[in-house]
């Protein structure tokens, strides 16, 4: 896990198979909180939906979190829960141990090698805003690993963001189709989010109801559209979308004022959603062994 290479004084994961595009410094786990932090104030604090409330209560669960990052959903449930067990796992390592409480664990690993965990281990398995780490042929082998590691009659819950959304201005049009271009070649489509549910529906283990939530963030107009559109344009440099553009850092910068003016013209907003299912008591393998 300590493959990294430097680009204008930021820090990237340089591993085989790993596309994910984004920084592994300390600017980039700050981004990240604040991305945490909008998520759950657009949720109105639902920071979960699978109807585990009582039993995370009475310190039954053993809940897996999966590209935690600096750990912002696991501390809250950590905090909030007890008496259950938490398990972050991701591939960059961006909370400090004197931050975990004593029911909390981390795990550093690449999840496109498998996650490390007997089948049948957590009760709730999460995972969240990882549609940049994962490319459009890794998804089902993620998801199906994901199933894999929760109990019969465990829950698993996803939520991805829109990226492109129909309310944008031509120059944030622009914007949002470079990126796209971008992360196309490395494999990996932005604007996945709505479909994610798809992997669920190709997993036999898993009941045939698939629970669904929206919600948006604003960016622009308003405190909370203001800081969400700085962590957004934060994340295009992150990326060095000028470097693949072909202009400069400033040129950019000059688009990225253009298009904070379009967002609050068209009110402009990225939908966040939700997906959650049950994985079956009695699989069809053990239907079978009868």
């Amino acid at each position: 896990m300590d493959g990294f290479h430097y680009k204008s004084g930021r820090r990237y994961h340089f591993l085989e198979g790993v596309k994910y595009p984004l920084p592994c410094d300390t600017d980039e786990a700050y981004r990240l909180k604040i991305n945490y932090s909008l998520s759950r104030y657009c949720w109105k604090g639902n920071i979960f939906y699978s109807p585990l409330e009582n039993e995370l209560a009475k310190g039954v669960i053993r809940v897996l979190d999966v590209g935690c990052g600096p750990g912002g959903w696991l501390l809250d449930m950590a905090t909030q829960y007890p008496n259950s067990t938490f398990v972050g796992v991701d591939i960059s390592s961006m909370i400090p141990k004197d931050q975990q409480p004593s029911n909390m664990g981390f795990l550093q690993c690449n999840i496109h090698n498998g996650l490390p965990f007997p089948d049948d281990t957590f009760d709730f398995v999460f995972m969240s805003h990882m549609f940049t780490s994962i490319t459009e042929n890794q998804w089902q082998d993620v998801v199906g690993d994901l199933v894999r590691v929760t109990k019969p009659g465990g829950w698993i819950e996803l939520m991805e963001g829109d990226y492109i959304n129909s309310t944008s201005g031509p120059v944030t049009r622009e914007i949002q189709t470079q990126l796209t271009i971008l992360m196309r070649a490395r494999g990996i489509n932005m604007n996945i989010g709505p479909s994610v549910y798809k992997y669920f529906e190709n997993i036999e283990d898993l009941e045939d109801e698939i629970f669904t939530s929206q919600t948006v963030t604003p960016l622009g107009n308003g405190t909370v559209g203001e800081l969400a559109f700085k962590n957004y344009k934060a994340s295009h440099f992150a990326v060095r979308l000028h470097e693949y553009m072909g202009i400069s850092k400033q040129e950019l910068e000059d688009m990225f004022k253009i298009s904070q003016k379009e967002m609050d013209d068209y009110e402009t907003t990225l939908n966040i959603h939700r997906f959650y299912v049950q994985k079956k008591i009695y699989s069809a393998k053990s239907e079978d062994s009868w």
